[in-house]
């Protein structure tokens, strides 16, 4: 008995409910089919399937046995897709979900990067600062920024790193003084990037540990970009990755403000569902954002 086809075969006779329709697709006779069925059954010693003229009952055995040899056959399918497509340029459709911040002031150049390389893929760059499902079938790669990724119901690559810090305008500072201790805030103009993950609630490392903190915003916004600009006219103090205020930093429009309360090891992960471990076009575009990436200081300084 060839296992591998004897497996196809049940699969698809679950899929079906039918063993004539499971023998169509495979090109085979019903009688064949039938045969792969029972093999299985005798070399498992267990009853997979009821049939009789009418129709096909999956018995409990058989929905165990069907439960994990579905995954690990659409495993195998597209391992071997994969092998065809090795020595294939990238092509077809690939969707990237990213924040709107990191998006919209470091992707376009990547984007051109890596379509001078791959042609053949077309992007779907999505920018939102909304929580996206990853299992979603619409997206293929997510890139986030985050202190740490807990779940492991996907599969994370670090593309690099920031820092998470505060920051506000030397005439901000000149005008309403300088905190000098996490309680000081409270004395000062806060703005607040609103975000979902971030629950109303700043996060500053204290003592190796990650602390949150809610204080009375002055005003909030889920635009990091006003934030950013509105701290450069002295409007209040942010907190944000370095990434965002770059180039208001080089420009000496903001300043850090309490760098010991900083997270300086803020991952940028690129993130993708187990059903894309496989693609081609996913694995080229993390490849060409870790390469473009250590081309640029992120975190500002070299700190990481």
């Amino acid at each position: 008995m060839n296992k591998l086809h004897a497996l196809e075969a049940f699969c698809l006779v679950c899929d079906k409910k039918n063993f004539a329709s499971a023998a169509r697709q495979l090109n085979i006779s019903a009688t064949m089919v039938g045969r792969y069925v029972k093999n299985l059954e005798s070399e498992l010693g267990c009853l997979l399937l009821m049939r009789n003229t009418r129709k096909v009952t999956i018995t409990e055995a058989g929905q165990k046995y069907y439960s994990q040899v579905k995954p690990l056959l659409k495993k195998l399918n597209l391992l071997d897709q994969s092998m065809v497509e090795y020595n294939e340029q990238p092509k077809g459709k690939l969707v990237i979900s990213t924040s709107v911040e990191f998006g919209g002031q470091y992707f376009a150049p990547l984007m051109q990067i890596y379509r001078a390389k791959y042609p053949e893929v077309r992007l779907d760059i999505q920018l939102t600062n909304s929580p996206i499902d990853l299992l979603d079938e619409n997206v293929d790669l997510v890139f986030r920024i985050a202190p740490e990724l807990p779940d492991s119901s996907y599969i994370a690559r670090s593309i690099s790193k920031t820092r998470l810090a505060l920051w506000a305008s030397p005439e901000y500072l000149s005008l309403n003084g300088t905190p000098h201790s996490l309680d000081d805030l409270h004395n000062h103009q806060l703005l607040f990037f609103s975000h979902s993950v971030r629950s109303d609630q700043w996060i500053f490392k204290v003592k190796k540990e990650i602390k949150k903190s809610k204080f009375p915003w002055a005003y909030q916004s889920n635009n990091g970009r006003l934030l950013n600009e509105a701290a450069a006219n002295s409007q209040g103090i942010i907190q944000a990755p370095y990434y965002s205020v770059r180039e208001y930093v080089e420009n000496k429009q903001l300043v850090e403000l309490l760098p010991l309360f900083s997270i300086n090891s803020l991952g940028i992960y690129a993130l993708y569902p187990h059903r894309c471990e496989l693609s081609i076009n996913v694995k080229t575009f993390i490849e060409e954002a870790q390469q473009h990436f250590k081309q640029i200081d992120l975190a500002g300084k070299g700190k990481y």
